[in-house]
């Protein structure tokens, strides 16, 4: 996600997930979330640790996010506030070039991505899902000038994705929004956390 800070609020969203029963109910990434879908990014054996930074919603700040390390591979949730004032909200509207699935979120078209990355010896793929939600900043009475971004992605090299990556892309996506934007931001209508389990109870402070 693009990087720019501006003082403003903070919070991110994770879950948990996997086959096994006793992982629907496991949280992670600080405990604001729980559910099955980022087991299953996390590859076998699920998610084996948690790296929370900047994930506090009584702090006000423009960004934060969240790692998930599985023994096989990794998940990373971010969630970055966007201004009109900075650049250009109309991005955030359409898909872009590597956009391989939409899907509502609430109200909000969210994407599934495979994006290429440059390295040292060239490009490789990265998956990642991602919306933006119109977001009322601090101090602003309007949702038009500011929108909310929260990604899910897969730190490359990306694997196939498949039907169960895909579920699990929407799925992670699903509840880290139901608890950034219907809980913590509260931008706009979210539904309830999907089948992937249930996001915890709203923080206070938030």
């Amino acid at each position: 996600m693009i990087a720019f800070a501006t003082a403003l609020m903070a919070a991110a969203g994770c879950t948990s997930s996997g086959e096994q029963s006793h992982d629907e109910n496991k949280p992670v990434c600080g405990g604001k979330l729980r559910g099955d879908a980022f087991q299953t990014l996390a590859g076998d054996g699920g998610v084996v640790e948690d790296d929370v930074r900047k994930f506090s919603p009584t702090e006000w700040t423009a960004a934060g996010s969240c790692d998930l390390y599985g023994k096989e591979h990794a998940v990373h949730i971010d969630y970055l506030f966007h201004s009109d004032t900075l650049e250009k909200l109309d991005r955030y509207k359409s898909p872009g070039p590597g956009t391989v699935k939409t899907f509502k979120v609430g109200a909000t078209t969210a994407y599934l991505e495979r994006t290429k990355v440059r390295v040292a010896k060239g490009y490789i793929h990265q998956n990642r899902a991602w919306l933006a939600v119109p977001c009322a900043m601090p101090g602003d009475k309007t949702r038009d000038h500011a929108m909310l971004e929260i990604e899910v992605k897969e730190p490359p090299p990306a694997r196939t994705l498949d039907d169960e990556l895909n579920k699990a892309f929407v799925s992670a996506l699903t509840l880290a929004t139901d608890y950034l934007d219907g809980q913590v931001f509260k931008c706009a209508d979210t539904p309830s956390a999907a089948a992937s389990g249930t996001a915890s109870p709203s923080p206070s402070g938030g």
